[in-house]
Parts: C-alpha cells; structure tokens; sequence
C-alpha cells in the first residue's frame, strides 16, 4: 500500500470514529424498502391487533422492574443469578397474567417474554407445553380434574423425563420401567442402570415438583411397551427431594445457563395406578393391559413438542439475523471503506438466511392452523385424529430434524458475519449458537428424527405402488410417476426460475428419483433389512430433507395465495413476498445441483443458469435487507446487542457496554500473589 492510500485509509477510519456513519448508513437502507415496514410487521406478527399488542407487551416488560433485567448485562451474571432472575421472571408474570383482562395481551406478554430471555421461554415451554400437554393428551377427564388447575396456576411445577443417557429419540429403547404391583394397586418406578437415568430434562435440576416420565410398562413380567405416568419429585412446600428420587443438575452447559436442565434416578418410587396416564391406552385393578388403538398416539405430545422448532428458529434465528445484517451496513472496511454488507461473499451468505425466516413464519402459521384442528378431533372425531397423526408426526419429525440443522448453519454464518466480534457475549451471537446447540441436541438426535421420516415416506411410497391413493403431506407421491418419465430439465433461462411452481416440480422430480431408488434398494435386497437400511441412511436421510424442504416451499405457495386475496395491507407486501420466495426456491436447487448434475437432469450450462438467478436474486434483495429485518420488531433491549442497534450507533455503545462490566478495569485478586512476584522480585 502506498503512503498516500495509507494516509488516505487512516483519514477515513479517523471520521468515521469521530463521525459515526452508521446512522446515516442504517437510514440510507432503510430508504430503499419497496414495501410498507409496518404492515410488514402486521403480517409477520399474524394480525394488526397482535402487532400492536406485542408492541404493549414490549413497553409493559420494559416498565417492570422484575420481568426487564434492570442494568448492566445478562451475560455477565453467574449461573445462580441467572436461574433466580428467571425463576423471579416467571413468579412476576404470573401475577401480572392474573391481573390482565385482554386475552390477546395475555397471549402477547407471553410470545414478548420468551422473545426476551431463552431461558425463560425454555423453562415455560417445559412446563406449559412438555408437561402440561401430556396430562391434557394421554390423561383421562378424572386426571385433568386432578391436576390441571394446580398445573395452570403453577402449585405444580413440572418437567417432562423422556431421554434417557444411553437413549434420546429413540422411545421404544427407554429403559426406565414402570412395574405394577396389583397387591398394592401401584406402579413401581425404577432406573435400572446407569444409561435409564433421565437426561438433559429441563427444571429437573432444581426446580420441578412433577414430571411426566415414559417408563416401559411390566406387568406379571411381561413388558407392554411405553407409558406416560406423573410422578412427583419434590416436596412442594421444602424442594427436599421425595423418597426415591435422586436428581441433579446437568452442570455447565453452551447455553441457557437460566434453565436448570437436570438428571433424574428412580430407585422403587411407588405411585398409584390412577398416575399413569390413561386416556389411550390402560392397566385396570386385576393388571390386565388395554393398548391404544393407533401406536402412534404414544408421539402425540412429540407432534406439538417439534412443531415448535420453527417458531423458536423464527425468534432466535431473525434475533441474530438482526444483528447480523445491521452490523454488516454499519461496518465499513478495505481502502474504501465501504459497507461488507455490499460484498458479495457476505450478502450471498445472508440474504438466503433472511429469506428462509419468512418462509418459516408462513409454514408455521399454516401448519399451526393444521395442527390445531386435528388435535380438536381427539374430542370430536377420534377415528380421524388417529387416521392423521401418523403423517403429521412423521411431518413433525422431518421439520424439527430438518430445520434445527438449517437454523444451526444460519446461526453460523451470522457469526461468520460478525468476525472477530461474535467472540463476545455481549453481541448475542455466541450466546445464540450454544443455545440454539440445547435446542438441536437436547430434545434428541436428528439423524434418529430424520430416518422416522424416512421409515414413513418409504412406506408410503409402498403403498402408492400398491395402488393405494394417499393424502397429507404425501399426496404429491400419487403424480410421481408422471415425474419420473421426465428425463432431462427444459430450463432455458433465469425467467423459468422465477416460478416458484416450477422449482416446486423440479424438488418433486428429485424427491421422485431418490424415493424410486432407495424403494428398490430397500425391497429387493437379499441382506438383513436393518443391515440394508444403515448402508443407505445417508441417502434416506437426504430424503426426509428434501421432503420437507419441499413441503415448505408448497405452503409458501399456498400462504402466498392467501395474502393475495387478504386484507389490503398485506396484499401490497405480495411483490417484496413474492421474491422472497423466488429467492428461496432457487436456494433450494442451488443447494442440490450437484444432485440434480448426477441424475443427469441438469447439464453444465443449466447449473450456471440456476448459479446466476441465485446470485442475481441475492443481489436485488441485499438493498431491502435492513428493511426485511426490522419489519421483524425486535427492540434493542430484546436483542441485547449493541452491534445490533436500531439507530447504527454500535461502536459507542457497545465500548460502554464493555467498560460497565464487572471487572472490566482494576488491580485483579492474584496479582500479589501471582503478578508481582515475577514483575518486582
């Protein structure tokens, strides 16, 4: 470099310390949105009342001094005041939800304090969703009579003990047994070995009274499968651990150090018989076993448990794109001293990302809908609950196994993005990727999630060869045959790309080949089936990804239909929606063209049509990027980044975020024992 250009960079990096430029630079961006941000915030919250409740919710946990944390920074707590701060959290929002009358408020306090803190949104789902929702699901009238009114009021405080040391996903493995005595009328809950302790089971460590433990079921000596059944933990009005019970804390962990995910040991806890859940499937007084009708039921609260995957990518994953792509208008560098977000190797590896989360809002809101009707059918239509849940579980599965690894890769690339800064806690992104490894690995192994899914497609396709019609999210598996008659792709130019239909075709074409494929492999080989499957999972567990980027895709579709025909408002956001998508479907060729080039379906030149659409498309959307983030509605305080300020003034504050620390400058407590000795001999 010479010494002008030197003097020249020295200039620049002179006025834009004593002249942040970082908020003209976020204003500049915020220029170019083509589309209404407000509204936008509107559709992603669902509704403009929901918006605008949210935005209540934000102010009133801001206002309160034990929901907001007051001063300083959270990362530089130690464990036990992280677990008492969120434990105050959720004792103070339970008096303020008893006082509101606005069941949207309600709703909106909620979604805004788990947007807030990981931990305490954690500790609430283990407890309202994990727990709560088994009773509701496998208990009988007279065992939601029982408990559910100390469970909503939180007099009960549960957890949910399904995985085990030496298991996760694998339920049918689960060691802990549950044996009935008939003498006594009790169950009988026992660990056996070291590998049926319950593992990685949030609240466990410290704080539930209850949990729901799937125990294999024994009785005369006769095993009869998994079992859901309530056992308590802890004296409500001590914490003293019952007769029985050992239980500890998982230790250190990446992440949510507010959650007190824990180990639990049975050794001959007895419960009454009426504590095993009996909706489904029950043991009578004399021990004889009635089994539900459909094995599927056993996964109902798995169903709702993964579905959740992506409104929790959509929180911490929009959270760290936030900051992100903020950070990457702000910085400036090279000679220059422009933008990195105007690179083209960061903003090709961002703008998919952002992309991806208003696909994922749109699925969720869909699949949530679905969800919810089906599960009312457990009261009303039993035969048709049980006649869909098998799809929707394996749906479930593929989804949560499928998206956690995306949101994994997403999460990276913002710390890629924020260079040598991601290394600190204070800019949100380290803390996010050791959480988001809790979520992805805590609730079990994805490669286990992905070969259910895989074991469901496969089977369906059998019966599609059958003859059999099929319908949910395997109806497009009736028309595969029609695919697979096209040999090569007809892709001339970028316009084609630009229909989402199409690139929803050429999925299926490829979804269609692999399923043909691992088919045959899988029925006609002469070798021990289980022997068979594990030398082609790489190959079915492609497959559960394909399909359920697919199905992503195809709701997007069909959520982009709804728009269209919806308010005003959101019919206006169509267009910017509408790339989003084209965006979207493109990154999904683009990450499997070396697939599609191995089935030959692609030659080179159309791989360099689907590579330019990619490139070009990420180019376009890069000038709306701080738009599409901030349409999100994430406050400063809720990302808890300085990096990540709304108004661009991140150098400032993020240095006083650093001096504010605890320790940050002074004499430190072995300097004479260990410093001066070596320094003044």
């Amino acid at each position: 470099m010479s010494k002008n250009n030197a003097l020249n960079r020295l200039n620049l990096i002179q006025d834009h310390i004593s002249q942040p430029t970082g908020p003209i630079d976020l204003a500049n961006e915020r220029s170019n949105a083509s589309f209404n941000v407000e509204h936008m915030y509107w559709l992603f919250c669902g509704s403009k009342e929901f918006a605008k409740a949210l935005s209540d919710a934000y102010q009133m946990i801001l206002r309160d001094p034990d929901l907001y944390i007051p001063g300083g920074h959270s990362f530089d707590m130690t464990q036990p005041q992280q677990r008492e701060l969120v434990q105050r959290q959720i004792f103070r929002y339970q008096k303020v939800h008893k006082t509101l009358k606005d069941p949207l408020l309600c709703k909106a306090l909620e979604f805004a304090m788990c947007n807030y803190s990981e931990a305490y949104s954690m500790r609430t789902y283990v407890h309202n969703t994990l727990f709560r929702q088994s009773i509701e699901f496998f208990g009988t009238k007279e065992q939601k009579d029982e408990w559910m009114d100390d469970v909503l009021n939180w007099r009960i405080i549960g957890c949910f003990a399904m995985t085990e040391l030496g298991h996760s996903s694998f339920i049918r493995g689960l060691e802990t047994t549950a044996t009935y005595d008939k003498v006594h009328d009790e169950f009988i809950i026992n660990s056996p070995t070291l590998t049926a302790t319950k593992w990685w089971i949030g609240m466990a460590g410290q704080t539930a009274t209850h949990t729901v433990a799937i125990c294999q079921t024994i009785i005369d000596s006769e095993s009869y499968g998994i079992n859901w059944f309530v056992v308590p933990l802890r004296d409500r009005k001590t914490g003293h651990l019952l007769p029985g019970v050992t239980a500890g804390d998982i230790g250190a962990k990446f992440g949510r150090h507010g959650l007190d995910s824990g180990w639990i040991q049975f050794s001959n806890v007895r419960i009454p018989r009426k504590n095993m859940l009996m909706k489904w499937s029950k043991v009578t007084e004399d021990g004889k076993y009635i089994p539900p009708q459909n094995p599927a039921i056993a996964y109902t609260t798995l169903i709702g448990e993964r579905l959740t995957v992506l409104t929790g990518t959509q929180n911490a994953l929009g959270k760290a794109l936030t900051i992100a792509c903020r950070y990457g208008c702000v910085r400036r560098q090279s000679v220059d001293d422009g933008q990195i977000m105007n690179y083209q190797t960061y903003y090709v590896s961002l703008v998919p990302c952002v992309a991806s989360i208003y696909v994922i809002n749109v699925v969720d809101r869909i699949i949530k809908i679905q969800w919810e009707e089906l599960i009312k059918q457990i009261h009303t239509n039993q035969a048709e609950f049980l006649k869909n849940v098998t799809d929707i579980h394996a749906l479930s599965s593929g989804l949560k196994g499928t998206i956690t690894w995306w949101g994994s890769e997403m999460l990276e690339r913002c710390r890629r993005a924020l260079g040598g800064h991601a290394y600190s806690a204070y800019n949100a992104i380290g803390p996010a990727i050791g959480d988001w490894g809790v979520n992805t690995t805590g609730g079990g192994d994805n490669f286990v999630l992905l070969q259910q899914t895989a074991r469901y497609l496969i089977s369906s396709y059998e019966k599609m060869v059958q003859g059999k019609r099929l319908s949910g999210s395997v109806e497009y598996f009736n028309n595969i045959k029609q695919f697979s008659k096209i040999v090569k792709s007809d892709l001339l130019n970028e316009e084609q790309l630009y229909d989402m239909k199409y690139n929803l075709n050429m999925y299926t074409w490829l979804i269609g080949q692999k399923l043909q494929y691992l088919f045959s492999i899988l029925s006609q080989s002469q070798e021990d089936p289980s022997v068979t499957w594990n030398n082609n999972q790489v190959s079915l567990i492609r497959l559960s990804e394909l399909y359920s980027f697919r199905y992503c895709l195809s709701k997007y579709i069909q959520g982009l239909s709804n728009y269209q025909n919806s308010i005003p408002e959101f019919q206006n956001l169509c267009p910017i929606l509408t790339k989003l998508g084209q965006l979207w479907s493109i990154h999904l060729i683009h990450e499997s063209l070396k697939e599609f080039l191995e089935e030959g379906y692609f030659g080179k030149d159309q791989a360099n049509i689907v590579e330019n659409a990619y490139f070009r498309m990420c180019k376009e959307l890069r000038k709306e990027i701080i738009p599409l983030v901030d349409a999100w509605g994430y406050p400063d305080f809720v990302l808890q980044a300085p990096l990540g300020k709304f108004d661009g003034d991140v150098y400032k504050e993020y240095f006083n975020t650093v001096r504010a620390a605890p320790g940050c400058i002074g004499i430190p407590s072995y300097w004479e024992d260990y410093i001066k000795p070596l320094t003044d001999p």
